[in-house]
């Protein structure tokens, strides 16, 4: 990472400095006609002009819909309906989404098929099973209740498990039902699918006509790309379900359940949480670091800290356990790096509920379809793989564009070649780690490659968050000197019929 930053700095501050590209930044009304096409000048109405903010508002639109309408996260807890915890957890999926797109595509694909191994499953006994019902239990939608309070949430296994003993009854909840609880139906995600294709084909009518697309449209028009393949997988799945439907216990069952408890269920692995309320859950969380507690006046019953006494008592605990730098570089920098990666994991194959009884983790899938298959051999690898490299093939549309400085333009092509480059060896190799870290017998060679590989491959996820970065900060630095052409666009009007 530290040479690719050198190297980035080079381009910016190397002696070449003034062999700039020629610029024009002239208004759109007092362009000359000589700057444009021959075909231009032969019918004026099919062209009209536009400004930055006409570019600005298309573009953070739809870079909006496709990062945030059009991601359907999972139920959360009853205490978090109405709480900040949502909008946060929404907030750090729109940050993967931006960041790390393939790996939102392998959360949604896990899901997809999960759904669908469970629909074929299960549609033979109950003939109302549908996909949407299957989505529904993989969010976390049906909740265990024991003598009227909430237990622990269902997941497959303990729907059918307790099914199969007599212990509950099986959900009669129908279809529609289900939809009525979705904050989307097919009429709101089909215009959100209007909205993006209709961006797309401005952009390709752009190219037709030889119109300038910036930096910027290019990578909206990725990102658009995107919908269609996220509306694929969760067509089914109900958007922004707030509340879980209760599975009470038969009267003859309570207290015969085992693991009626989140302390009883067992867990191989805690399944990571996101970023942004990491910092909150460690804190509340036991032994996050030696904590100092808060003196809070006794005379006043069940008073909570605030967030913010919190956040403060975090700090001063990782100052004393530290160091007041080394502390801060904690709080501020490892923590949240740390928690992001993990994040990362989740999304990969994140399949218990970890430490939460109430609802499932945000990047939760219980991957059912993986008693089946090798998971080298997982589906969601492979549409996450092909996904990747062709969000990443898109970035280099614009190879011999017009970029401000010829130093942008090399740094462009720098990130592109590292956003298409990295995900197909990482999807290779990264399944097949766990099963030669086991094997027995390794020679003394595979033992040191196994650990010098996968430092490589931290590496380049590193570096290759830092190229998206790079590819989401340059497109609006280069607003500041667009040529003359990206301030003409079509007149759709003037292709419709009229007198």
């Amino acid at each position: 990472m530290i040479f690719l930053i050198l190297l980035y700095l080079c381009f910016f501050s190397g002696p070449w400095n003034t062999l700039a590209l020629p610029t024009d930044s002239q208004a759109p009304e007092i362009l000359p006609t000589t700057h444009l096409p021959s075909f231009f000048i032969r019918d004026n109405s099919e062209f009209d002009t536009r400004s930055i903010y006409n570019i600005l508002w298309s573009c953070l639109s739809t870079l909006f819909t496709c990062t945030w309408i059009t991601v359907h996260p999972n139920i959360p807890a009853p205490g978090d309906s109405q709480s900040w915890a949502v909008i946060r957890r929404r907030l750090a999926i729109m940050a993967y989404f931006l960041l790390t797109p393939e790996f939102v595509i392998m959360w949604a694909a896990r899901q997809y098929f999960d759904a669908c191994y469970l629909t074929e499953k299960h549609e033979k006994n109950h003939t109302d099973w549908t996909r949407a019902h299957s989505f529904f239990l993989i969010m976390g939608g049906f909740t265990l209740h024991e003598g009227g309070k909430p237990v622990r949430v269902l997941e497959a296994e303990d729907l059918e498990e307790l099914s199969e003993a007599g212990k509950i009854e099986w959900p009669t909840i129908t279809k529609e039902e289900i939809a009525d609880r979705s904050k989307g139906d097919y009429l709101s995600k089909t215009i959100v699918l209007f909205q993006t294709t209709w961006f797309v084909g401005q952009c390709i009518a752009r190219g037709a006509y030889g119109l300038t697309v910036t930096e910027l449209e290019v990578v909206t028009l990725a990102f658009a790309s995107l919908t269609g393949v996220i509306y694929f997988l969760w067509w089914d799945k109900p958007l922004d379900v707030r509340c879980s439907i209760p599975i009470h216990l038969l009267d003859g069952s309570l207290g015969k359940v085992e693991g009626t408890g989140p302390q009883i269920i067992p867990f191989p692995n805690i399944c990571a949480e996101e970023l942004p309320e990491s910092v909150e859950n460690v804190i509340a969380s036991p032994n996050p670091l030696p904590t100092t507690s808060i003196q809070v006046d006794t005379s006043t019953p069940n008073l909570v800290p605030t967030r913010m006494q919190r956040f403060r008592a975090f700090i001063r605990d990782a100052c004393e356990e530290y160091g007041t730098l080394s502390g801060l570089g904690y709080v501020f920098i490892s923590f949240p790096l740390t928690r992001f990666v993990e994040g990362l994991g989740g999304m990969w194959d994140c399949d218990n509920l970890g430490d939460n009884s109430l609802r499932v983790p945000t990047f939760y899938s219980p991957d059912s379809h993986r008693v089946r298959l090798r998971k080298s051999e997982s589906p969601p690898v492979k549409v996450a793989t092909c996904v990747a490299i062709v969000f990443g093939a898109i970035h280099c549309i614009p190879w011999s564009f017009h970029f401000p400085t010829l130093q942008e333009r090399c740094v462009w092509r720098i990130s592109a070649i590292f956003v298409v480059g990295v995900p197909l060896p990482w999807a290779l190799l990264w399944p097949h780690l766990p099963t030669l870290r086991k094997k027995e017998n390794n020679p003394i060679w595979m033992d040191l490659c196994v650990p010098f590989i996968l430092s490589i491959f931290i590496i380049l996820d590193f570096l290759y968050i830092f190229a998206r970065i790079i590819l989401l900060v340059l497109p609006f630095v280069a607003l500041r000197a667009l040529p003359p052409g990206a301030y003409v666009q079509l007149n759709w009007i003037s292709f419709l019929p009229h007198i």
